[in-house]
């Protein structure tokens, strides 16, 4: 057994290790390859927060099922709040003398709230450390689905205003709630309210004489708010909508009866394959969809939308982690839990850079 020297405290490792020297698996590493206790070591204590690696199949599976994960612009954050210096453009001239830019120079605040889970299981059930690892690697693949969910509706579907009280239920301020609000204080903003909002009834086909009220002209209407805006990038814009259009967008041609629609259109850096609209990476996501307050299972219209995926900032103030924690003598029955936890923040840079399309019922 060799001395591993660490900033803290020393840490040991088997040098030969070999079957006879393992008796109790502790752990896997994000490469699949196993931890055990050595032969005479104390009993494996499991009791501090463990970092769930952005490497792990759990970490890769929020970034399949969350949109605003896997498109955001990341943000490092070292405290609650952080103030953001707002793009708003730079003023550039030609000749020998400078100008001095007459932006506002804004800022946008972040701040960093909590996402939580905690599950309990009767501490019969887990007999031994590599029990407990499987309860746990289990249960962090649900959360993975579920928190992806919550996190997105949060950033993208929830109605109301943004509250610091946490029993609100309202973290963030919404894609939605920003494009349906007036920002006309800030005169760069210069942003009337509903300016890039569409609502779309439901219809499907084109008029034989068109009157904008078919789903191709919805969704052209929508790219154009963005497309018009000097917020409009090709390389960085993305569609991000809930599944329930998919139907509607496999009916929906252009005027010659092609489809504007195709699924499997391509692969992403990731290997993973993606659909396009208009020829735009689309990412589905489950809380693109109104809701009051913040839930994994929004219960409102459906949401499409189309945007600067830069615009989109996600701050980071700690990774994801896990915490199991035994039955304590206190406590009335023998249950272990286990927690899991993560801190975000979320702000759309200017409503300007993003447009909404709501499916809403005829005759709305």
């Amino acid at each position: 057994m060799s001395r591993i020297a660490a900033p803290q405290r020393p840490t040991w490792a088997i040098d030969d290790d070999a079957p006879g020297t393992r008796t109790l698996l502790l752990a896997v590493r994000s490469d699949g390859t196993p931890v055990y206790a050595w032969a005479g070591a104390a009993a494996a204590d499991i009791d501090d927060w463990i970092p769930i690696e952005y490497s792990s199949d759990v970490w890769q599976r929020v970034m399949l099922e969350s949109a605003i994960q896997r498109y955001g612009s990341p943000v490092p954050m070292r405290s609650k709040t952080k103030s953001v210096p707002r793009s708003e453009g730079l003023k550039v001239t030609p000749g020998v003398v400078y100008t001095d830019d007459d932006s506002e120079n804004s800022n946008y605040i972040l701040t960093a709230r909590r996402f939580i889970a905690r599950f309990t299981v009767d501490e019969d059930d887990l007999s031994d450390a590599e029990s407990i690892i499987d309860v746990i690697t289990s249960k962090e693949m649900d959360w993975a689905i579920s928190y992806s969910d919550v996190f997105d509706h949060a950033c993208l579907g929830v109605t109301g205003a943004e509250s610091n009280a946490p029993a609100d239920l309202r973290p963030f301020t919404s894609v939605y709630k920003s494009l349906r609000t007036a920002q006309t204080a800030n005169p760069n903003l210069g942003y009337p309210a509903d300016s890039h909002y569409v609502a779309w009834d439901g219809t499907i086909g084109i008029a034989a004489t068109p009157d904008g009220t078919s789903l191709y002209e919805k969704l052209s209407q929508t790219f154009k708010k963005v497309e018009t805006s000097k917020y409009w990038s090709e390389a960085d814009t993305r569609v991000i909508a809930h599944p329930g259009f998919r139907d509607a967008l496999r009916l929906a041609t252009d005027g010659n009866g092609a489809p504007i629609f195709r699924e499997s259109a391509g692969v992403d850096s990731s290997g993973r394959p993606f659909d396009t609209l208009f020829n735009t990476q689309i990412a589905w996501s489950r809380g693109a969809r109104t809701h009051a307050t913040n839930t994994d299972s929004p219960t409102g219209n459906d949401l499409l939308f189309v945007g600067n995926r830069r615009a989109l900032k996600v701050g980071i103030r700690n990774n994801a982690q896990t915490l199991f924690q035994p039955a304590r003598a206190q406590d009335d029955t023998d249950d272990a839990a286990v927690k899991f936890r993560v801190r975000r923040g979320f702000q759309l840079a200017h409503p300007r850079a993003w447009a909404v399309m709501e499916r809403v019922a005829a005759g709305s």
